[in-house]
């Protein structure tokens, strides 16, 4: 092959990485794991790997606004994968169509619906809601980006004159009611209605978790000493976003556990405030969960921006995987400075918003996690027979995978096979499924020899009767030969008086 051609080929392979920078591959630069049900880490196959990213050159210049993003703050993907971005320092929102192609920008022009510092978004059939922290409101659009009205501090007095309303994120349900998180916003999550605007309550508080020493206090310190101590609040609702099913789930910070919760109409934590992230939390640390993207299947996806971990879960609470990571100077796709926020589309993919280095990357799931998830979600359905097949696919590319087996002895159990289904608990380090196998194993076999079984406990009963009665005889005779007379000998002053 002549030189000069070689030269031609090198220099077309390098243009082409120049211009699709998402189809270039190198090694992934973290490491995905998970943790069994004796919350044991263990490593995995990649369930997603970086695909490319978002933000550079994003807004044509013809649209008079800077072309990169700065500070994206949040996501959302509509039902037909159309793309909004906060893009909170540019002050505008950049809707992208299913291609991630450039189609307007939200919010930039002067007028009443210009946004100051935007934090949050949602977006219905009908409108876009937008987070306008700076402003102090929320400010409603139609889908085409035109103004149409605003939220602002509800006029009641059921709230306190210190409440700072600066709404940053949001979700809408059926009804038209906003679930609004705010700066500080301890209280949970503020509900007014679509009509004017009318305060509705707080919905998902924390709890201010139990503590015997600050309960003593209040028993014991007088009303002068219990304000000298520090005043403590419940962990703040970091974000929230609700599902079809109008499930509405939260992430929050400063809270020991329930950082993750999925509450119904009636606030109810359907997870039961479970512990999520790392296992082990730092000294001086916390668990900083920012936002939480739901699948069509239930499954969870949340970003924790102290680690920089991604943490996708089932729709129960239980961990699938976990991978990425802080940046720490690399600049590797994959890797983050300050994840911010999280979408998932109708594909799969996932879209992680980085606000220092202002882009979204983009993962896409690879075959192992497809085979995970519809294995899992089989398993979720009580449809165990058909995950087996799954669950055992699984396996073959990860023998390590707890759930795997956890799924294969649900099925096993369910058709009575217990030995195997012992077997496969065991390997998923689950007591309770290993002990409900264990003693119906006992009970099977109880029923396979109830005869010998009932003839050997009769057998038992009687001799043990028989030997009873030999020994109260055999101990009546020692007593009778250890005097050496009869019974009437034994009254010697009764036979002298006759």
């Amino acid at each position: 092959m002549p030189n000069w051609f070689r030269f031609v080929i090198a220099a077309v392979f390098i243009a082409g990485i120049g211009f699709q920078p998402a189809m270039v591959k190198a090694e992934i630069p973290y490491r995905t794991f998970s943790y069994d049900s004796g919350n044991g880490e263990f490593y995995v196959q990649p369930a997603y790997v970086p695909f490319g990213y978002i933000g550079l050159n994003l807004v044509p210049p013809e649209s008079g606004g800077p072309a990169n993003l700065n500070n994206p703050n949040d996501l959302f993907i509509d039902d037909t994968d159309n793309m909004y971005i906060v893009d909170t320092k540019n002050n505008r929102i950049v809707h992208l169509d299913a291609n991630r192609r450039y189609i307007r920008t939200i919010g930039a022009e002067a007028g009443p619906g210009q946004l100051k510092e935007p934090n949050g978004i949602y977006v219905n059939e009908s409108n876009v809601y937008v987070a306008d922290t700076g402003n102090k409101r929320i400010a409603v659009y139609d889908r085409s980006g035109t103004f149409e009205r605003e939220y602002k501090r509800p006029d009641t007095t059921l709230l306190p004159k210190s409440f700072e309303f600066e709404p940053t994120k949001l979700t809408v349900d059926k009804r038209g009611f906003l679930f609004i998180t705010t700066n500080n916003g301890y209280q949970g999550l503020i509900v007014l209605d679509s009509e004017e605007g009318a305060f509705q309550g707080f919905f998902g508080a924390n709890r201010v978790p139990f503590n015997l020493i600050d309960y003593l206090k209040r028993k014991v310190y007088t009303e002068d000493q219990l304000k000298k101590e520090i005043k403590k609040l419940p962990g703040t609702v970091s974000n929230v976003m609700i599902d079809r099913d109008g499930l509405i789930y939260t992430t929050s910070i400063s809270v020991p556990n329930g950082h993750i919760k999925k509450l119904n109409f009636a606030g109810k934590d359907l997870l039961g405030e479970k512990v999520y992230g790392d296992r082990y939390v730092r000294i001086n640390e916390e668990t900083l969960f920012r936002d939480i993207a739901v699948d069509r299947s239930g499954n969870m996806t949340a970003i924790e921006a102290q680690s920089g971990y991604i943490y996708q879960y089932d729709s129960q609470g239980g961990l699938l995987f976990a991978f990425g990571g802080k940046n720490a100077g690399f600049n590797k796709l994959g890797l983050f400075d300050y994840p911010s926020s999280i979408a998932v589309d109708s594909k799969g993919n996932l879209y992680i918003a980085d606000r220092v280095s202002n882009l979204i990357q983009i993962f896409r799931q690879t075959e192992f996690a497809q085979l995970v998830h519809k294995a899992n979600e089989l398993f979720m359905l009580g449809k165990y027979e058909e995950s087996e097949g799954y669950w055992r696919e699984v396996l073959h590319l990860n023998s390590k995978y707890y759930k795997a087996h956890l799924g294969l002895a649900k099925s096993h159990y369910r058709k009575g096979d217990w030995q195997t289904a012992l077997k496969e608990y065991r390997l998923a380090k689950d007591v309770q499924g290993y002990s409900d196998s264990f003693w119906q194993i006992r009970v099977l076999w109880l029923q396979n020899n109830f005869g010998i079984v009932s003839t050997s406990i009769l057998v038992l009963i009687i001799l043990y009767y028989a030997g009873k009665k030999v020994w109260k005889n055999k101990k009546w005779r020692k007593g009778d030969g250890r005097t050496g007379h009869s019974p009437q000998a034994s009254h010697p002053n009764t036979s002298a008086s006759g």
